[in-house]
């Protein structure tokens, strides 16, 4: 028996239930829902933020202390010109604020000053709402005696001596929210898809007595494997384009293609991989859900999107890094402030996960052939 008989026997199984579309249209909702309700309890607890001082004069100064003012004790790291970008891209600070070295000149000239703010693709809600609340403070204090240089002759200078303007130096369109949400919605809606199929396929061929008919054709456990993996794939893959297009019709976001079509493969494959073996170890459909539902919990709080990383333990954080649905996000996150920059290590621990999750499935799927 050929294994593109049972991939096509898959395929149209799965397309002839009506339930499959109402789950594709639904999951980008539900998870969109979900990013919504987890991001609304984000505060600036336990937040780091790096300063680079580049402005030597005692105004530079006055300033670092003044937003420091907000923030306490550890959460605030000095960083230098050389390793601020280096600390950003291993998640040692969620923020980088540069004072330039000009600060002080346009003060001085009373022209707008600015501050160049660079968030960091680890935990990129918390530097949007690092952002925010600085953006916030500073516009508070236009026209305020804060940064008037004769502030101790005026009380109140009205609009001639600006507040220092926060510009994002990298990622500006990262920080909207609608952008902060959008890997989430396009993985997360393929993965939720991908494993609640998936992981229930060989239970319920089980139950049909499929595997007998399979072991007399002498399908082989590498073709009957891959032809399930490959169907839920591709349904995934579905998923992911739908739930992309309907964020952009809802939000009006795009992501760049660059990386984002090849995530959505490698994301879904791995998951497909995942979700075959949990049905493949699975006596029966009870442990079976037990088993998909504690692996999707585990995604969703591996995502980085929708739960900070910042919050989970040490020990938890160095598992989570490695998992291919934060790595996907991270590309992503990466991609977004900082653009062409290398992707490489995130892309070898996903092609890792996905070259172990192919050697170790095929062994599952001759287990239940043996045992049919």
């Amino acid at each position: 028996m050929k294994w593109s008989s049972v991939f096509s026997k898959e395929i149209s199984r799965v397309f002839r239930k009506p339930s499959v579309f109402l789950v594709l249209i639904l999951a980008p909702f539900l998870v969109a829902g979900l990013g919504i309700a987890m991001y609304s309890n984000y505060g600036l607890e336990n937040m780091k933020l790096g300063f680079v001082n580049l402005n030597k004069d005692p105004i530079g100064g006055f300033t670092v202390r003044l937003i420091l003012s907000f923030f306490h004790g550890g959460s605030v790291v000095e960083l230098s010109k050389s390793n601020y970008l280096e600390a950003l891209m291993k998640g040692e600070v969620h923020a980088v604020i540069i004072i330039p070295e000009d600060f002080t000149d346009l003060i001085y000239s009373r022209k707008q000053s600015y501050l160049w703010f660079v968030p960091s693709p680890y935990d990129l809600q918390i530097a949007a709402g690092i952002y925010t609340v600085i953006k916030s403070l500073f516009d508070d204090l236009e026209g305020s005696m804060f940064f008037d240089p004769k502030v101790l002759k005026y009380m109140f200078v009205g609009k001639g001596y600006p507040s220092p303007d926060l510009v994002v130096k990298y990622g500006k369109r990262a920080l909207n929210f609608d952008s902060l949400l959008a890997p989430a919605v396009v993985f997360l809606s393929g993965v939720l898809v991908v494993l609640t199929l998936s992981s229930l396929s060989v239970v319920e061929d089980r139950e049909r007595r499929l595997h007998h008919m399979y072991r007399i054709a002498e399908l082989s456990s590498l073709g009957y494997t891959y032809s399930y993996v490959l169907s839920y794939t591709i349904l995934g893959v579905m998923e992911s384009s739908i739930a992309y297009f309907i964020f952009h019709w809802l939000t009006g976001t795009s992501l760049s293609t660059t990386h984002l079509v090849i995530l959505v493969i490698l994301s879904n494959l791995f998951h497909a991989l995942v979700g075959f073996s949990i049905s493949a170890i699975s006596p029966n459909k009870g442990v079976a859900l037990i088993l998909m539902t504690t692996v999707l919990g585990m995604v969703f709080f591996s995502s980085g999107t929708l739960v900070p990383l910042i919050s989970v333990p040490e020990a938890l954080r160095k598992f989570i890094t490695g998992t291919v649905i934060y790595n996907t996000t991270l590309i992503v996150r990466k991609a977004q402030i900082f653009g062409d920059v290398n992707l490489g290590p995130e892309y070898l621990k996903i092609v890792v996960s996905i070259l172990v999750g192919g050697v170790v499935s095929p062994v599952f799927g001759k287990m239940v052939l043996r045992r049919e």
